[in-house]
């Protein structure tokens, strides 16, 4: 990558997050904390930034409120479909299967509905945890890291390398967006550690309410070639659908 190509990616992870730190630049680019910090060193200059100690943040007139609604706005959203495709998901588990279940509320749903037989599952999502405490024949791994409350979930490096080792027999994850044959969130830790939890698994699903389909967010994390199948709910256009099966299996809930 260019170095002015990075710059502008770099600018544009802060802008998304309002913030950006030396570290969180490093990992995400690949590059040396040394340049990282000699490119917010030039984006600073150029009055693009406001550089802080460890990193960079938007300056104040810049700062906009994120896209991406609080996980508790998320609930009040199509709560049928996403309990629809919820139970269509909990059908593909199988009696002491190890799942990952990823942030959102649709994979909070399928917490929600999984039965009360031995099973072990994997999550970054508090919410799903704060589910699962109650049902007593499952076993429970939270993954550690730094909390991002907007979706109530855990990420970073740390969670990363927890989930690495692991097993996974299915995972199901969720997306703000899907198009063009991709899955699209709006933080690009959350994505990563996705994409990981695609790595680790046997079997991959993603899950998302039809009105995701066709839409973009910022950071792409997993092409559907990869996934072994979309589970979405009945109000799919004839369009949506070819979308979807272009690239992989589809399941209507």
């Amino acid at each position: 990558m260019l170095k002015t190509e990075r710059l502008e990616k770099l600018l544009e992870l802060c802008h998304q997050q309002g913030s950006l730190s030396v570290r969180q630049a490093a990992r995400s680019f690949d590059i040396s904390e040394m340049t990282a910090r000699r490119d917010f060193d030039e984006l600073a200059a150029a009055g693009r930034v406001i550089r802080e100690h460890g990193g960079i943040r938007l300056p104040n007139a810049l700062q906009a409120p994120p896209t991406e609604l609080p996980y508790f706005e998320k609930l009040s959203i199509r709560p049928q479909e996403k309990q629809d495709i919820a139970r269509a998901a909990c059908g593909l588990i199988k009696e002491k299967d190890t799942v990952f279940l990823g942030p959102g509320s649709t994979c909070a749903s399928i917490a929600r509905l999984l039965p009360a037989v031995p099973l072990r599952v994997v999550t970054n999502s508090l919410i799903a945890f704060s589910i699962l405490q109650r049902n007593e024949a499952i076993e429970i791994c939270v993954l550690s890291g730094q909390y991002r409350s907007r979706s109530g979930s855990l990420i970073g490096a740390v969670t990363e390398e927890m989930l690495s080792p692991m097993g996974i027999d299915k995972c199901f994850i969720g997306a703000n967006g899907v198009s063009g044959g991709t899955a699209f969130t709006s933080n690009l830790d959350e994505g990563r550690l996705q994409s990981l939890a695609c790595d680790r698994s046997g079997e991959r699903y993603l899950v998302c309410d039809a009105s995701k389909i066709g839409q973009q967010d910022f950071y792409n994390f997993c092409n559907l070639d990869r996934i072994d199948a979309v589970i979405t709910d009945a109000s799919a256009t004839p369009e949506q659908r070819a979308a979807i099966e272009a690239s992989t299996r589809l399941i209507i809930a």
